[in-house]
């Protein structure tokens, strides 16, 4: 594991343009993106205006695209009609992941209830996802499953709980340590959880925050801060993945503003209002990554 190679970020938490996202790869020397919001539009509702220009793009740059973060799935478990309209955004997305020569699309494991391994619903999860997997059959796509607080997945017992009856050639996990922050009564994420998903991870969401008393009922657990200054033990993290001997990318999340997001964009981050301070913070957030890596 190096920088850049084996480094990337969302594209959204950059910026909304393209060209300031090229600017951006072109700085830190990086590989490639991972797609999320794009010119205003959600990933869900980017045009093939939208798609073709960042297909041209990778292609004059030399970039792969290493992930299309889908919203897929995080919805109720309860809602046919939500659930098969995500069932068709997924269905869009295999064809832009295939337009981009992207292999992975994220999903997510529907919002989160109370006791969310409670094994009836995680098995209706699972049939669930098991047919996302027969769509994506013979795309060449691989599904990768990120751990949530919003959703039934939200810390290692439970991303290992779902893995477990899913197909491990087509189905693995996004790990993002910070998320586990914002997770109710769940401990904090440890380097070891590494060890415990070696098998099964497949890509790596990094950012950070320090986890918090609740100033008023339901707010989030957490507040965002730039990489390495929060309370996810980044440098334990990037020993542990060098140890297990993974290969595979560590996208850039930053969640982290000069000016604080609102609350409510970081459910579903996309458009302008969310991009805005994101060159500044994301590249901080470069800065720092590059020197935690030189300590590993």
């Amino acid at each position: 594991m190096t920088f850049p190679h084996n480094f990337t970020f969302i594209t959204d938490e950059v910026s909304q343009d393209l060209e300031v996202i090229r600017a951006f790869v072109r700085e830190f020397n990086l590989p490639g993106i991972e797609l999320r919001s794009l010119n205003g539009r959600a990933f869900k509702d980017l045009t093939k205006e939208d798609v073709a220009s960042v297909a041209a793009m990778a292609r004059a740059e030399g970039w792969k695209v290493y992930g299309c973060s889908t919203p897929v799935f995080k919805c109720n478990i309860d809602d046919p009609k939500g659930i098969e309209e995500h069932r068709e955004i997924f269905k869009r997305s295999i064809d832009v992941a295939r337009a981009l020569g992207a292999d992975l699309l994220r999903l997510f494991t529907f919002l989160r209830l109370p006791n969310p391994t409670e094994p009836q619903r995680l098995r209706r999860v699972t049939e669930h996802l098991l047919g996302l997997v027969e769509l994506a059959k013979g795309s060449g796509v691989r599904l990768g499953i990120e751990n949530e607080n919003s959703c039934l997945v939200g810390g290692t017992d439970e991303m290992l709980g779902i893995l477990s009856g899913l197909p491990s050639d087509s189905v693995g996990a996004i790990w993002d340590p910070c998320n586990v922050l914002y997770v109710p009564d769940v401990p904090p994420p440890a380097p070891e959880d590494i060890d415990r998903l070696a098998s099964r991870l497949f890509h790596i969401h990094l950012k950070d925050s320090v986890r918090r008393a609740p100033a008023t009922p339901g707010a989030l657990l957490a507040v965002g801060t730039p990489v390495g200054i929060g309370d996810i033990n980044w440098r334990g993290h990037l020993q542990a993945l060098k140890r297990i001997g993974y290969s595979g990318m560590l996208s850039l999340e930053t969640h982290w503003r000069l000016e604080k997001l609102d609350e409510s964009m970081l459910h579903l981050p996309a458009g302008h209002a969310f991009s805005h301070g994101g060159d500044i913070a994301s590249r901080t957030c470069m800065h720092n990554i590059r020197a935690l890596v030189e300590m590993v």
